[in-house]
């Protein structure tokens, strides 16, 4: 067994105390006249993530396994590589062996699943995403999932056969996510109806909240309980981000971070498509947004900076999204869940990072 003290962001309250864990938490005791400056909180969990430190989800498991170690050095102690919009061919290679590399390193990684962003998408609002939206089939999942374990799927529910291909999504235990959509409000409430619970990167690549012709972001507003949302202050202004907070409930924070994460200045792949960064903007030839270079920490940091408190961050980027998947078991420091948490000192930066209790960065 081991222990560390500090103060320990539990679910309403932080304490000052005592947390004890060897690969679970074993014990959480309140400490008094604690002097220790150090904050300790869940470790993030990120359910978009394209890449990062120049790999890309879509070349291939060795590239997967390098920018989800990037990421957890980063803090995120669970992550689903994201795949962009391709072919079955060239998603099925990009996934080949991860369901055998997930369980042969089970304790010891940080990958819990796969969210495949298309391609049963609209054409007509790609964003980033490369030219091969198609419409639904069942052979794209069923190939997809012998080499890889699929938990989210982004799909947009007008194109033909969309909104009943939710039904067959929920039926294979995947969760269907409305994005890349040029839906109206009602299909989007419709879409909710089937049992979507949540929308990719809210605001982006999605019809908006016009008073006379509403769509997703309206429908997400009136119905949904949680929803993705990007929180590098480029993709979303920070004003949004708070009128998101105040209608979802339990948003949650993911990085839609690509391979330019990391890196210098220069051209990147996204998929086949090139993206270019300058600073912390990655954008397409066509000034289109090409994803973003944001870490889960930085996430946390930009939302302490625009006014949320550390319980409302710690939410927003691990509770809430563990309470998304159904896990009990991460996203909170209690007795009984994995020890994956974070120790930030007083200024919030990133001191260490704890695994399934093994130290893994600081």
């Amino acid at each position: 067994m081991d222990s560390i003290k500090g103060k320990i962001v539990l679910k309403n309250e932080i304490i000052s105390g005592n947390l004890i864990f060897n690969s679970k938490i074993i014990e959480v005791s309140d400490v008094k006249n604690s002097n220790n400056d150090n904050y300790i909180i869940p470790g993030y969990i990120d359910l978009h993530c394209h890449g990062g430190l120049g790999y890309d989800t879509m070349d291939g498991l060795q590239s997967i396994s390098k920018l989800s170690q990037y990421h957890l050095e980063n803090g995120t102690t669970t992550i689903f590589p994201t795949t962009v919009t391709a072919s079955l061919n060239d998603t099925f290679n990009a996934m080949k062996g991860l369901n055998k590399f997930i369980k042969k390193n089970k304790l010891r990684i940080n990958i819990e699943g796969v969210h495949l962003e298309g391609p049963f998408i609209n054409p007509n609002k790609l964003g980033a995403q490369p030219p091969f939206a198609q419409s639904p089939n069942l052979d794209f999942i069923n190939e997809i999932q012998k080499e890889a374990p699929i938990k989210i799927m982004t799909i947009a529910p007008e194109i033909l056969g969309g909104l009943d291909f939710i039904d067959t999504l929920i039926q294979y235990g995947i969760k269907p996510q409305l994005g890349h959509s040029l839906a109206s409000m009602d299909l989007c409430n419709l879409s909710i109806d089937r049992g979507v619970e949540s929308f990719t990167h809210l605001y982006n690549a999605m019809s908006g909240f016009d008073h006379r012709n509403p769509g997703a972001v309206a429908s997400a507003f009136s119905k949904l309980n949680f929803s993705e949302i990007i929180c590098d202050l480029i993709h979303v202004h920070s004003d949004m981000i708070k009128l998101a907070y105040k209608n979802i409930k339990n948003m949650y924070v993911i990085t839609d971070c690509i391979s330019a994460s990391g890196m210098k200045d220069g051209e990147y792949n996204l998929g086949i498509n090139k993206v270019y960064k300058e600073g912390n903007v990655v954008k397409l030839n066509d000034n289109t947004l090409g994803g973003s270079v944001l870490t889960m920490h930085q996430a946390f940091k930009n939302l302490i900076k625009i006014g949320f408190s550390i319980l409302e961050a710690v939410k927003l980027t691990s509770s809430n999204a563990a309470k998304y998947l159904n896990r009990s078991d991460i996203g909170s420091l209690k007795v009984g869940n994995r020890a994956n948490f974070l120790v930030l000192d007083k200024g919030l930066e990133l001191s260490s990072v704890y695994l399934n209790g093994n130290k893994v960065y600081g």
